[in-house]
């Protein structure tokens, strides 16, 4: 049994050798001390000795040597860092790796070296290449689909001023709409909460039921925060133009503001008509707002009253 007063160095070593991840010893020169057994194993290394001694971004794709000596030198600052970069193994096939590079001290507190440790990421960032292609896929579609309709409206209203007027405005307000679903698959995103919200609520604005941006502050966001922000008013709106206010005639105001380091981002409805319990259950929209707010690591609460939902979302910016 392993207890605490007989973990020794060795057992320590030991410990470090069995690690799933790849763990090396860096020296203060940047060169590799040693590496754990399943982390040569990971790298396809058929000869150990032949890393020992070797500067340890001379492993890396020239790409990423410049990333290998900046984290030693931002680790021999103190900082703990992470990063994940490509570096294929010794025979060639291709990894991805998650890594962490801090400071090894001595007993008496002098900087003696780093210890490094890579992660396997390569599957994960395969199914995120393949998330990427296929979003592409759906942005295109989506984008033809949202011309196609465009096409018919004209075609059909085509002789007739008031149809022709009518398809117009329809055709502005359905381009309007792809360019604000294109955002959920979208890599340019806007990032400035000012610049992305219009877009994303302009499409639903009509005179039946008007949409006001009461306080919108240009709140910069990273962009898992933006994509957060478009699925947030993206199912909003939807669930109000099945059950609300976008449905029955009435009013909307979008408020975004920084308040402590977090974007409060809030959604206040009311519609002509009374809201119904079966609206308030709020269905599958608002259960993927909610779990999409948890992932962020933000919170969320809804107030139900008679005449429409209040959501306030709060999501901690890391812009």
């Amino acid at each position: 049994m392993l207890k605490t007063a007989t973990i020794s160095a060795e057992a320590l070593a030991n410990v470090l050798d069995q690690s799933v991840d790849c763990v090396k010893l860096i020296d203060l020169a940047g060169k590799v001390l040693w590496m754990n057994s399943n982390g040569i194993c990971a790298m396809e290394i058929d000869d150990s000795s032949a890393i020992y001694g070797r500067e340890w971004s001379g492993l890396w794709p020239e790409d990423n040597r410049a990333l290998i000596t900046d984290s030693l030198a931002r680790a021999q600052a103190g900082e703990n860092v992470r990063f994940e970069a490509f570096c294929p193994t010794a025979k060639g096939a291709p990894r991805w790796w998650n890594v962490t590079v801090s400071r090894v001290t001595s007993p008496e507190g002098e900087h003696v070296g780093y210890l490094a440790i890579s992660r396997d990421v390569t599957e994960a960032e395969f199914q995120r290449r393949q998330l990427a292609v296929a979003a592409d896929e759906l942005r295109h579609r989506l984008k033809n689909t949202y011309a196609m309709v465009c096409g018919l409206i004209s075609v059909f209203a085509m002789g007739n001023r008031e149809h022709e007027t009518f398809a117009k405005e329809m055709n502005a307000r359905l381009l309007a709409l792809g360019t604000a679903q294109a955002f959920f698959t979208s890599p340019d995103v806007p990032r400035n909460v000012s610049e992305l919200i219009p877009a994303l609520v302009k499409p639903f604005d009509t005179s039946a039921c008007t949409v006001k941006l009461d306080d919108v502050e240009p709140v910069l966001v990273e962009r898992a925060q933006a994509d957060a922000v478009a699925l947030i008013i993206g199912e909003l709106a939807m669930n109000s133009a099945k059950h609300g206010a976008m449905n029955h005639g009435g009013a909307i105001a979008v408020r975004a503001r920084e308040e402590n380091g977090r974007l409060m981002l809030t959604w206040e409805e009311t519609s002509v008509q009374p809201v119904g319990q079966t609206s308030r259950e709020g269905g599958q929209g608002l259960d993927l707002i909610a779990m999409t707010v948890e992932a962020h690591r933000g919170t969320i609460t809804t107030s139900w009253h008679d005449h429409g939902p209040v959501v306030v979302a709060s999501l901690p910016i890391t812009a």
